[in-house]
């Protein structure tokens, strides 16, 4: 199978998963929803949500170089890498981004260092995934189309800031310790 092919089942399986078990997980604790911002002050909120958006727009720019206009042609991590290993992260950055959300429920409800650690854990993993997947472009060689190549380093600079600065540093700074 080509590898843009397989890059176009990864977002459709992964974005499922982590759509739907988000859709999942709030459905199933209508009443806790809001507590999943922790410590996170309201005033901060409309931040991190147009955050969010401003990152899933850039992801989606740079998943269409990738699968559609070559993206996935060049060599990455400064020419030494081919697109298998993307791949490969991107499953990792799909299969951590699903699970954060379920943990977090899961320690709300019966708090335990363990849980945590795993949420943590879970969130370094999303965060570190996506930062590869930026690096490994960023430093790519063999760029056929050099203007969607810079918009999709851009955008996914988006992705990558908010996966490690605002969840995986900033919510857990904030997030109560409910364990101790």
């Amino acid at each position: 199978m080509r590898t843009n092919i397989q890059f176009l089942w990864i977002n459709i399986i992964g974005g499922i998963a982590v759509l739907g078990g988000y859709l999942y997980a709030l459905l199933n604790h209508p009443n806790t929803g809001n507590d999943l911002w922790g410590g996170i002050p309201q005033n901060w909120r409309a931040w991190i949500v147009t955050s969010m958006f401003i990152a899933a727009f850039g992801y989606i720019i740079a998943m269409y170089y990738f699968i559609y206009r070559d993206g996935l042609d060049v060599k990455f991590f400064w020419g030494k890498t081919e697109a298998s290993v993307m791949v490969i992260i991107l499953v990792l950055f799909f299969v951590s981004a699903s699970m954060w959300i379920h943990s977090t429920f899961a320690y709300l409800e019966m708090p335990a260092a363990g849980t945590w650690n795993l949420i943590q854990f879970e969130l370094r993993v999303t965060a570190i995934s996506i930062l590869l997947i930026t690096i490994g472009l960023a430093s790519a060689s063999d760029v056929i189309n050099p203007e969607l190549h810079r918009w999709s380093v851009i955008g996914l600079s988006f992705i990558s800031f908010h996966c490690l600065i605002l969840d995986a540093i900033l919510w857990t700074i904030k997030f109560p310790n409910l364990h101790n």
